[in-house]
């Protein structure tokens, strides 16, 4: 995730995407080594995470869009 993060050569949406398909493959992995209940905490987890980074971060899209102007 670091090297992918850290590659200049690639451009930022380049390198977003890389990062999203390394931590895919990661969850995807890590999900198939837990049992039912262990899946569910886990779904979870990732559905706070993802809660959080469109709290934090935008949409998921990156359509950010400026708040509106306030009312006078």
């Amino acid at each position: 995730m670091e090297t992918a993060r850290q590659d200049t050569s690639a451009s930022q949406p380049d390198r977003h995407a890389k990062m999203m398909d390394l931590r895919k493959t990661a969850d995807t992995q890590v999900r198939a080594l837990l049992d039912s209940n262990q899946q569910k905490k886990w779904d979870e987890m990732q559905a706070r995470r993802q809660q959080w980074g469109q709290d934090h971060h935008g949409p998921p899209n990156g359509d950010q869009q400026p708040p509106p102007a306030p009312q006078q």
